[in-house]
Formats: structure tokens, sequence, C-alpha cells
């Protein structure tokens, strides 16, 4: 049998569209990828070091225990009336958890875990980056208010529900320098 040169340029056009369709799909994955790059980073070291359960005690790090640190509380803020110029995000929230409180009780303890979340946060140039929060029941022995960062950010309000820590001030054993 032979193939009509209508044949032949019908099989060549359906592998130039099969292969631009591929193409296509390759670059929007690509692109995809490389627009969350952050966020799916950030996915992934959760997925990969957040072994923490409903529950479990969290403890401040070493690092922050040798110092007169703050380990400050976050909460969820959105826009007030919700324009699309702002986007919901984290906010210091005016509570802090003292580590000088902490060496008084003999713990580390800040709290308990209940939750996790991937949200934005501004830095001091009015740019958002993802960070990995883990949300919590707080040890109130050790909670202070400080009144001047208690308000949320221009333009925002808090949002009901949990106080929030940065998962890098966290750890999952007690410290050995309150053991001491």
């Amino acid at each position: 049998m032979i193939k009509t040169e209508s044949q032949q340029q019908n099989k060549n056009n359906k592998r130039t569209i099969w292969l631009i369709t591929g193409i296509s799909i390759i670059l929007i994955i690509v692109s995809v990828f490389f627009v969350n790059k952050r966020f799916l980073t950030l996915c992934y070291l959760n997925f990969k070091n957040n072994h923490f359960k409903i529950n479990d005690k969290l403890y401040a790090q070493d690092r922050l225990l040798d110092s007169s640190s703050l380990i400050t509380l976050y909460r969820k803020v959105k826009p007030i009336n919700g324009n699309s110029n702002g986007r919901p995000s984290m906010a210091s929230s005016g509570w802090v958890i003292s580590a000088d409180s902490l060496r008084k009780y003999k713990t580390a303890c800040i709290g308990v875990y209940t939750g996790y979340e991937i949200q934005s946060m501004e830095n001091r140039n009015n740019k958002y980056f993802p960070m990995i929060f883990f949300s919590i029941t707080t040890n109130k022995k050790a909670l202070i208010k400080q009144d001047f960062d208690s308000n949320p950010p221009v333009g925002y309000e808090f949002e009901d529900g949990p106080l929030y820590v940065w998962a890098i001030e966290i750890t999952d054993k007690e410290s050995h320098i309150l053991k001491k």
C-alpha cells in the first residue's frame, strides 16, 4: 500500500501537534515550579522535618535560652475590607515568650503543638516571604504582653484563631541547659 502525499502530510501534522503540546506541558510545569519554588521547598522541608503530632510539647531551641531572648508569637492577619491590595499573612501578635521565664521555671516548653501553616510574612522592605509556622497552645507562665507591638499592620485586622511560632525556633526535646 502506497501512502499518498496527503496522508504523509497528515502524519507529519499530528507529530508536530504532539511535539508542540508536549513541549508546552513541560514549559508550564517548569514555570509553575519556578514561580512557587520557595513554597514548594517549604512544603518539602515541612514534610521531611515536621514529625510533631497534635498535643506534642514544643520546646525552645537552646540558642534562644542562652540569652534573654524573646520568642515572638504571631497571629494571622487579613485585609480589613478584603481588598485585593493586601493579602492574608502573619504579623506579630504582641505576645512573646520570655527565655528568662523559661529558665526561672526550669523548662524550655513553650506550649503544645496544634498544627502548622505555611504563611507569608512581610519583611521591612514590604516584601512577603513564605515561612513555616506552628500553631500552639502556649505555656502561660512564660507569656508576656508587649504593648508596643500589639496592633496589626495598617489596613489589616487580626483573625480569630491560635497563636503561631516560627518553626525554626522549636525543637522536640527539653533543653540540656535547663537540666543542670
